[in-house]
């Protein structure tokens, strides 16, 4: 259990965006319980580093494809790619960072990072993974998961906090947003086989979603655990 009203330092994890982030910077709790301590991106070009900093955040660039690059190694090398995290949990280990927020992270968090920080580690997906398969797997995964959820013919989606584990997308659930329904567009779309309709639907729903639900998403976890919450007992609940 965490000291009740502690202000909890988060370090947000992203690539070449993070959703929700300027909502988490412009909150009014932000500072008496909780602060944003730095943002690392894995990419060079990140649009978004002036308004972070602006916010008086530091923004670090830890290049994941420069890094492999010079290391002759291709991108999904676990290895390499551990060298990289064991880094990453070097830097936010002497920042004495509380929790890590993945905004926007595309990539598979290794060894270093999940032991450094076992069990404050976060990542907002953007399906519902409480909804399973027949073979008990959660249903939509992956970087396709909203897409793939409104191909399937759900009647809604919703955005999904959970733990990062050794389990892609298969940690505890500690949060869903609310829903999202899906436009009746999309039925006939798929009836008149125009998936380049679908396609660019779900890219927008999925927009909506993530600007509208993302940010006070991170914010309730925040605000919870600077109240001494443990969040990895909280049941998964609508915001």
């Amino acid at each position: 259990m965490l000291n009740a009203f502690r202000n909890v330092r988060a370090a947000v994890l992203c690539s070449k965006r993070a959703p929700g982030l300027d909502y988490v910077l412009q909150y009014p709790s932000r500072g008496s319980m909780f602060d944003v301590a730095c943002v690392i991106t894995t990419e060079e070009d990140f649009p978004d580093r002036g308004i972070v900093q602006a916010h008086g955040v530091p923004v670090m660039t830890h290049a994941l494809r420069s890094f492999h690059v010079d290391r002759g190694a291709p991108i999904r090398d676990r290895q390499v790619r551990a060298d990289f995290d064991s880094i990453t949990a070097g830097v936010l280990r002497k920042l004495d960072i509380d929790v890590v927020i993945c905004l926007g992270y595309l990539f598979v968090l290794t060894e270093p990072m999940l032991t450094a920080f076992n069990e404050r580690i976060f990542n907002i997906h953007d399906s519902d993974l409480a909804l399973a398969s027949h073979n008990g797997r959660r249903r939509y995964v992956g970087l396709h998961s909203t897409r793939d959820a409104i191909l399937s013919g759900e009647p809604e989606t919703r955005s999904t906090l959970d733990v990062v584990t050794r389990d892609l997308d298969g940690g505890p659930i500690i949060n869903r947003s609310e829903s999202f329904p899906v436009a009746p567009l999309v039925t006939d779309a798929l009836a008149f086989g125009a998936l380049d309709m679908v396609r660019a639907y779900s890219y927008a729903h999925r927009e909506w979603m993530m600007r509208r639900a993302w940010g006070p998403m991170v914010v309730q976890l925040l605000e919870r655990m600077a109240a001494g919450v443990d969040p990895v007992a909280l049941e998964a609940v609508a915001v």
